[in-house]
Parts: structure tokens; sequence; C-alpha cells
């Protein structure tokens, strides 16, 4: 008898347990839990298009930040060409020295 109780009960305390979760964000960490296991596996394309999928659907919840973006976009460019400038210098110098070392070293 006290078996037939026990769903009621349960179902009674469900719902103030559980906290609400919304669909947007649940579909995309799965799709980002998703899409990592088909890189791991190989499939590249696919994990690219489900990330993007679920990137799509999250920014669903909060079109604001998809804006702010997108209008930060060409700083973002900007900041990653000066990175790869200072890296292509650096990559220079390091040769430049090592050709200089290599040269005293052999004495030509």
């Amino acid at each position: 008898m006290k078996l037939m109780k026990m769903p009621k009960q349960i179902e009674a305390r469900l719902p103030d347990s559980l906290p609400e979760v919304p669909w947007t964000r649940a579909f995309a960490a799965g799709s980002l839990i998703v899409s990592a296991w088909l890189l791991f596996t190989g499939r590249r394309k696919a994990a690219l298009a489900v990330a993007a999928g679920g990137a799509a659907v999250a920014l669903l919840e909060n079109p604001d930040v998809a804006r702010e973006l997108w209008k930060g976009i060409p700083g973002y460019l900007h900041s990653a060409k000066d990175m790869l400038v200072r890296a292509e210098e650096f990559v220079e110098d390091v040769a430049e020295k090592g050709n200089k070392l290599r040269q005293t070293l052999t004495g030509v």
C-alpha cells in the first residue's frame, strides 16, 4: 500500500526541487558536447555544423550579444593582425640572431 503512494509523493515534490532551465541553453550546451565528440572522432565538418547550430540557437536567447559581437569584429581583426605582425617580427629577429650566432661559431 505504501508503494502506491510513493509516485504521488515524488510528483508532489518534483516541481519544487527542479530549477527552470531554458531550452535554448540546454540545446546549446548539448550541441557543444556533441560537437566536441564529433571533433574527437575525426568528423570536423559535422562538428563545425553542430557547433554553428548550437551557437545560432544560443544567440536566439540574447540577440544583443550577437549585435555587440558583430560590432566588435573589426576591432578583434585589428588586434589579431597586430599580434601576427609582432609574432612575425619576433621570428625574423630570432632567425637573424641565429644566423649571426652560426656565423660567429663557424668563423665564416
